[in-house]
């Protein structure tokens, strides 16, 4: 999730917003109010279900400790939008452009239910809502606001060997 609002909201807010949808999150017995109400949070655990792994939720920003990081993941996309320059792609290209921080969600997929993925559409619609922010799904694409895929993205198989050196 591409966001172009200055500042991350607080925790508090995404929990308050998926408590609204009548979900329950849980969250690691760690996580005090004073980490729910910061802005500047790097990462957390969110369960859906006690007996399922939880989503990792995690933001990095412009400017921030991360920032090395974050140039590369944008320059990176950045590259790959303006080599497959269509009618459409002009949006995902100002979208992280402007980008100031994204989230990503990292699923466990051998231990996800459809309660979990539909747990993890609401989490990309609050920031989407919030922060002005665009889905990206790895090996899927860039989305606009009504699901539209934008820009493709290639397929990731996790199973793919790395290509080694040839004998000589």
């Amino acid at each position: 999730m591409f966001c172009l609002r200055k500042e991350s909201p607080p925790l508090a807010l995404l929990i308050e917003f998926l408590k609204a949808k009548k979900l329950t999150p849980i969250l690691p017995k760690e996580v005090d109010d004073k980490l729910l109400n910061v802005w500047n949070w790097v990462g957390v655990e969110l369960t859906y279900n006690k007996d399922r792994a939880p989503i990792l939720l995690t933001c990095v920003r412009k400017d921030s400790a991360q920032g090395e990081i974050f140039d590369q993941d944008i320059q990176g996309l950045l590259n790959f939008a303006e080599a497959h320059r269509e009618l459409d792609n002009w949006q995902v290209v100002d979208q992280l452009r402007g980008c100031r921080f994204y989230v990503a969600t990292i699923l466990d997929k051998n231990d996800i239910t459809e309660e979990g993925y539909d747990f993890n559409g609401w989490i990309l619609q609050f920031f989407q809502e919030n922060c002005n922010g665009m889905v990206q799904i790895d090996g899927q694409g860039f989305f606009d606001a009504e699901g539209e895929v934008l820009l493709e993205l290639p397929s990731i198989d996790d199973d793919v060997p790395e290509p080694k050196e040839p004998a000589h």
